[in-house]
């Protein structure tokens, strides 16, 4: 904007000076106009600024390596007479990065950012800055904008090197059942207040001494999905990949399990899933898990 105003000043001055050396009206005219510019800029950018209208169109969340844009659509009375700069902070949340991209707009349309979708993680796209110029760049309005939106870039299915072995899930414990009239069950001696129905009378009548039959049933334990966090992104993107192919690989068998990652800091963070919403759920809650350091760069940088 201080360029424009200095290469106005040296142009009206010129004007000037072409006025008083050629008394005509070409000179004359030349200078009014010149003398009214900044005051149509001005009418022009105070025009925008009432009457602009700005919106953003986000995707909720996109899949690694697909395109995706964050689309920022202007328009208004006088957007044709002005231009509008628009300041982008975008903050990775796995990778703890923030950067800043400028975009400058003019006239009514659509102005697409692309979205980075070249590593999973929970991205923040926040406008920080939008300022309304008039289309010389004599005057501009700061336009209070708030947005702030959060895209998902979520991993795609990847074959672990070894396929979940399923024989080993297969096996069943026991635990205590309400059902009375389950086909398992342990023996023990009675105790008061046990139901007379549940006396196991031809062990009693052999031990000489009253047991009752204690209904038991089959459970299975949980199966255990380990991620751990790695600062190197392709390869923490291959690791979320194995992880949602295994876990929908149990769900695909009715086998619940556990979700556990292995942060290096802090202890271990656990997810319960037993359907695909709980699959959802651990997955948009480990993409916004900061990734740590190694411990060897922050000794370097230190």
């Amino acid at each position: 904007m201080l360029r424009t105003w200095i290469i106005y000043s040296v142009t009206l001055v010129s004007a000037f000076i072409f006025f008083l050396c050629y008394k005509m009206w070409v000179s004359w005219y030349c200078l009014i106009v010149l003398l009214l510019i900044p005051f149509l800029g001005l009418a022009a950018a105070l025009i925008a600024n009432h009457t602009l209208l700005f919106k953003v169109d986000v995707p909720s969340s996109a899949t690694i390596g697909d395109p995706a844009y964050l689309k920022l659509s202007v328009s208004g009375i006088a957007s044709y007479f002005s231009f509008c700069k628009i300041n982008v902070s975008i903050t990775d949340n796995m990778g703890g990065t923030t950067k800043t991209v400028t975009i400058c707009t003019h006239d009514n349309g659509v102005s697409k950012i692309p979205i980075d979708t070249s590593h999973c993680g929970a991205y923040t796209y926040k406008i920080t800055k939008l300022v309304i110029y008039d289309l010389l760049g004599f005057f501009h309005f700061h336009l209070g904008v708030r947005s702030n939106n959060e895209i998902l870039v979520k991993p795609v299915p990847a074959i672990p090197d070894i396929m979940p072995n399923m024989y080993g899930f297969k096996a069943k414990n026991l635990r205590k059942s309400n059902n009375s009239s389950s086909d398992l069950y342990d023996i023990r001696e009675y105790e008061k207040g046990d139901p007379i129905k549940s006396i196991h009378w031809k062990i009693s009548a052999k031990k000489d001494k009253l047991f009752v039959k204690e209904p038991l049933e089959e459970y299975g334990g949980h199966s255990r999905v380990i991620l751990k966090l790695a600062e190197d992104r392709e390869l923490m993107d291959l690791h979320l990949g194995q992880l949602l192919f295994t876990s929908r690989f149990f769900l695909d068998h009715e086998i619940s399990h556990k979700i556990r990652v292995m942060p290096p800091d802090r202890s271990e963070i656990a997810f319960n899933v037993e359907s695909t919403a709980d699959l959802e759920r651990a997955i948009i809650s480990i993409l916004h898990i900061r990734i740590p350091k190694d411990e060897e760069e922050e000794t370097d940088a230190g």
